[in-house]
């Protein structure tokens, strides 16, 4: 499969999908610093003042808006006293990859950092942590609460839309709380047409937000702690507010507050006029706080008819190994009909992760296909599964391509939850598709095929190794036909 990782470029056509594809590989970027700016090959984060800042703004290197030239800030709030924050110094420190600034506002020391960190997803150095820590430097106890405030703006477009997985597509203002919010988003300079796309990133426990808007940029701008959301109103200036409610501090105690946010990647399949594509808002399942468990991950996939004709019976659907669910159960959707030029369909999916004793590495496999394309190649997003201690260990069930073998000569193992090659009933293509088998305890709905690709059935020997049609019969039939050949033959020359 070719899979293309998009890091803010081309998304388009089917995303409008066709780029050069790029590698996920870990990188350290070299970081300079010049004036009130820290750049890298990926990104530019700078502030208004190196001296006074209080505002922050982040550019790719092609020096295309990410977030609006410094319009993005943090709010307080004491005792229900809401302000801008002005910070009294900032340094810029290329070597810890930081734009740090303290200030102080009713009795409170704030420090807000900026850091330039790998993408969960890609590796690449394209993301910014951004955390705001207000410590009660009083002797009394104080109400405290935080906001950040993003003022989104790709490229040139300053009214730039969001997708929000079970949402979907985000033009009008929205306000989410508690189990409501999402985990990640995606930004975009156009729905239909996207050149430009970043991600952002909410943490759980206890950084996790108590309230998110997807909202307007001239509500935001107000120094209150929650701006009011006109869910009637379209996004205009679009911008999203990371809320902290207010919660008591004793003297010394502190309130964390991180988002993240940069650019996104994409894993895009259009060999079809079915095309389809997928990310992710991370790489791995982080362990929670209490040690126990994992955070839950998302996923959007995306789906559009890139053909002249409508499309019939489109189903996408999610192939999961042992051990990763849905948080719903469900793992496949439906549309009767797909309009040629209808836009993009979004679909999205949390999923969980069953502890595992030992650190592990699987694949997530995102299929689509229509009455008129059959199956397009799918998406593969690749998870790393850190190790629980305590936690017993996991068999993996995840797909991997095996050796283009008869399945019949192949000798019988005892794991039942081998994968094997199906190569595609069209000569002219030399692509095979790997498909996930299963047994019956441990079959997810989508791991084991109901038929091969030319539309046979497909049956299954004694290791659970899937057979590219009935293989047996054939032969059966074929040495009849040989010997009744061969018997009519000497028949007839002995009768001549």
């Amino acid at each position: 499969m070719n899979t293309l990782l998009k890091k803010v470029g081309v998304c388009a056509s089917a995303l409008v999908l066709a780029a050069s594809s790029t590698a996920i590989a870990v990188s350290a970027e070299d970081v300079t610093v010049e004036g009130n700016h820290m750049k890298n090959g990926n990104i530019d984060v700078f502030v208004n003042d190196t001296n006074s800042a209080s505002k922050f703004a982040l550019s790719d290197s092609q020096g295309r808006h990410l977030l609006y030239s410094c319009t993005s800030r943090f709010i307080s709030s004491v005792d229900g006293n809401s302000s801008h924050i002005h910070f009294s110094d900032c340094d810029i420190n290329g070597s810890a990859k930081t734009i740090t600034m303290n200030g102080q506002f009713n009795n409170t020391d704030i420090t807000a950092t900026l850091r330039i960190v790998g993408n969960t997803v890609t590796g690449n150095e394209d993301t910014i942590e951004i955390t705001m820590i207000t410590k009660n430097s009083d002797t009394a106890n104080h109400s405290v609460g935080s906001r950040i405030m993003l003022d989104t703006m790709l490229g040139d477009n300053d009214n730039a839309p969001y997708r929000v997985p079970g949402i979907g597509e985000v033009t009008t203002r929205i306000q989410r709380s508690g189990s409501e919010i999402p985990l990640s988003y995606n930004t975009f300079d156009s729905l239909t047409n996207p050149q430009i796309v970043t991600a952002g990133t909410f943490l759980n426990g206890s950084l996790k937000p108590d309230i998110v808007q997807f909202t307007n940029y001239f509500i935001s701008e107000v120094p209150v702690l929650i701006p009011d959301v006109d869910t009637n109103a379209s996004l205009g200036d679009s911008t999203v507010n990371a809320i902290w409610t207010e919660r008591a501090l004793a003297p010394g105690q502190s309130l964390t507050c991180r988002t993240y946010y940069g650019l996104s990647a994409m894993d895009i399949s259009s060999n079809s006029e079915l095309a389809l594509g997928a990310n992710k808002s991370a790489g791995s399942f982080a362990i929670n706080e209490e040690g126990t468990d994992y955070e839950n991950v998302s996923i959007m996939s995306f789906l559009q008819n890139t053909g002249l004709n409508e499309l019939s019976n489109v189903e996408v659907s999610l192939q999961l190994p042992n051990g990763v669910n849905t948080s719903d159960g469900v793992t496949s959707k439906n549309y009767s009909s797909m309009a040629s030029g209808s836009g993009v369909v979004q679909d999205s999916w949390v999923l969980t992760a069953e502890p595992s004793g030992s650190e592990r590495t699987v694949k997530v496999i995102v299929n689509a296909k229509s009455d008129q394309t059959g199956a397009v190649e799918p998406v593969e997003l690749s998870f790393n599964i850190p190790a629980i201690e305590g936690a017993a260990d996991i068999i993996e069930t995840e797909p991997e391509t095996e050796p283009e073998t008869d399945p019949q000569t192949e000798p019988a193992t005892e794991d039942n939850t081998e994968a094997t090659t199906i190569p595609k009933a069209d000569d002219n293509d030399k692509k095979s598709e790997t498909k996930p088998v299963s047994t019956t305890d441990e079959a997810t709905p989508d791991s084991t095929p109901d038929s091969t690709p030319d539309g046979k059935t497909a049956s299954a020997n004694n290791n659970g190794a899937i057979q590219t049609g009935a293989t047996l019969p054939v032969l059966i039939v074929l040495s009849v036909f040989v010997i009744a050949t061969t018997a009519l033959y000497y028949f007839r020359k002995k009768q001549g």
